[in-house]
């Protein structure tokens, strides 16, 4: 009688840890995107908070735009009153730094530690975001977001459902 085992035996074995490592694998690359979704809506939340925050403070919005100033889908509208566009790490937003050319009243920040999506890309605030694009949907419907362009990282009104976004106004 001999001992050990034979080589089908072991080749067996050998498949089926392959299987279950790939199945382990796979499972876990799942995971990590859907936990990198997570991460994106709870920091798109907590900039969101930063800016009411801001406003709470000072009375005003990104880039010193009155609140009651801002309605969706309005042409120049953006976070400044010339139309352009301001990274949200920029001083004349107000989430990480006060503003040293025009300093917000009572400005009490930073009210955010993060301006960059788990994908490497940075989070946006628009006040004319087409809802209806990002969802498919005929039509326009015009909000105010804070988003990220999710995992494909492709924005810059070029929406599509990949978008992570948390409505401010509608």
């Amino acid at each position: 009688m001999k001992k050990g085992f034979s080589l089908i035996e072991i080749l067996v074995v050998i498949a089926i840890i392959g299987i279950l490592a790939t199945i382990v694998l796979v499972n876990l690359s799942v995971a990590r995107k859907k936990a990198k979704i997570v991460q994106a809506q709870t920091e798109i939340r907590q900039i969101y908070n930063g800016i009411a925050m801001l406003n709470l403070d000072s009375d005003e919005w990104l880039a010193h735009k009155k609140p009651d100033e801002v309605e969706p889908g309005a042409s120049g509208n953006e976070i400044c009153q010339d139309g352009c566009t301001y990274s949200l790490e920029d001083d004349e937003v107000g989430l990480l730094n006060d503003d040293s050319s025009n300093p917000y009243d009572n400005w009490d920040g930073p009210y955010i530690n993060t301006i960059t999506d788990p994908w490497g890309n940075e989070y946006f605030f628009d006040t004319d975001y087409d809802y209806n694009q990002h969802m498919g949907l005929p039509g326009s419907k015009w909000v105010v977001v804070v988003g990220s362009y999710g995992p494909n990282g492709v924005g810059l009104n070029q929406y599509d459902a990949d978008d992570i976004i948390y409505v401010v106004a509608e």
